[in-house]
């Protein structure tokens, strides 16, 4: 099903003025609005305080956000676009595009539409919400040839949970529709290794981001990755079409900015989706959400649509609105970024693989009667085999 877009962009007039554009076929919207100090105000502690910044009750913080993003002339457009995509048979998008740095790195995602039934549009299906990536040309389709390719690269503490991952995908791996390699990274040098030994798809990392000293956006592991160092690394790997960050650690009520900054940066003209957390979890919050979201896109459920489904798994784990923290960042166009290769090409990586295990099999019995020949002895199972 085709995607009918529904822009929402905050701005800044002529005048100085806070501005929200909200346009979609065939209706635009320019709508004065007030931004309350105080989201002004967390907002520019994400981007530059070293003082964490804490939400107190998520769910005003939610209510503040979407009295700003939905008010209610974007409401009914909201309800007019539904209708519409409906009759086109289409589906509603709701892409983000914050010019103001400040208050592109609230978590807008939280914000809910205050009805008799507070209810947040990126829990649905029905409007599922992404950020706009600035990266301009279209999205290009990767053609996945065998299973679907996921490196995760986390710390050594992290990585006995971090493999569960193999535990909630059993089954789709033992189908070969998915492969996990869980890598233990310490410095940046772990993560060239594993992309040159086996080129992923979709690669995963654990790992906190911070602003270091010198004010650069900066990954920590043992030792501390730069974003131009990655950056640098990455594009050397078309076949990498999306990456995601999940910032690993005690569960707080603690916001962060800088990893979904650090993610928008490594996008480029092949890798066009980006999926961020904006706050610290537990290894095991972050392996359900993982598993959740690439079920999702083996099913071939769009992109938008498997994160969106994993925001309410994570909102089913606790009481604490973890299902806000994933932010997906993506190229128009991306929702269906990998597409499996025609029956025939899987046939044929199947039938390689198949080879690759004949040969084995035919060089371990070359070897065994190659040491009976020369005096040894058989293995007794061998041995009842014959006559």
């Amino acid at each position: 099903m085709h995607v009918m877009p529904l822009h929402l962009s905050i701005g800044i007039d002529e005048h100085n003025a806070f501005v929200l554009y909200a346009f979609c076929e065939p209706q635009n919207l320019v709508l004065p609005i007030q931004i309350p100090e105080r989201l002004i105000d967390i907002g520019t502690r994400l981007l530059g305080s070293p003082t964490p910044v804490y939400y107190d009750d998520p769910h005003e913080l939610g209510r503040e956000l979407g009295s700003v993003l939905y008010p209610i002339e974007v409401q009914d457009l909201m309800e007019r676009t539904a209708a519409l995509a409906l009759r086109s048979k289409r589906r509603v998008q709701i892409q983000l595009q914050i010019a103001v740095p400040e208050l592109a790195a609230l978590p807008w995602e939280w914000a809910t539409i205050a009805t008799s039934q507070p209810w947040a549009p990126a829990r649905s299906d029905d409007f599922p919400v992404v950020r706009h990536s600035a990266v301009a040309s279209p999205a290009p389709t990767i053609v996945v040839d065998g299973p679907l390719r996921v490196l995760v690269c986390v710390g050594e503490a992290d990585s006995d949970a971090l493999r569960l991952l193999h535990s909630l995908l059993s089954v789709e791996i033992a189908q070969q529709r998915i492969s996990i390699d869980v890598v233990v990274v310490s410095t940046s040098t772990d993560i060239d290794v594993a992309l040159r030994r086996n080129p992923p798809q979709i690669i995963h990392f654990v790992a906190a981001v911070s602003l270091d000293a010198d004010q650069v956006v900066t990954m920590h592991y043992d030792t501390s990755i730069d974003i131009d160092e990655l950056q640098d690394m990455l594009q050397h790997y078309p076949s990498i079409g999306m990456v995601v960050i999940t910032p690993v650690g005690p569960q707080s009520a603690q916001l962060l900015a800088f990893p979904q900054i650090y993610a928008a940066l490594l996008l480029n003209r092949t890798l066009v989706t980006a999926i961020a957390f904006g706050g610290m979890c537990r290894p095991d919050v972050i392996t359900r959400y993982a598993a959740t979201c690439y079920n999702a896109i083996l099913d071939g459920t769009p992109i938008d649509l498997a994160v969106t489904r994993a925001r309410r798994v994570l909102g089913n784990i606790d009481i604490d609105p973890l299902w806000g923290y994933p932010q997906l960042r993506m190229v128009p166009g991306a929702e269906h970024l990998f597409v499996r290769a025609p029956v025939a090409a899987q046939a044929d990586w199947l039938r390689s693989a198949g080879l690759v295990v004949l040969v084995v099999c035919l060089l371990v019995t070359v070897t065994i009667l190659g040491r009976y020949l020369g005096g040894g002895t058989l293995p007794r199972f061998i041995q009842s085999m014959l006559p």
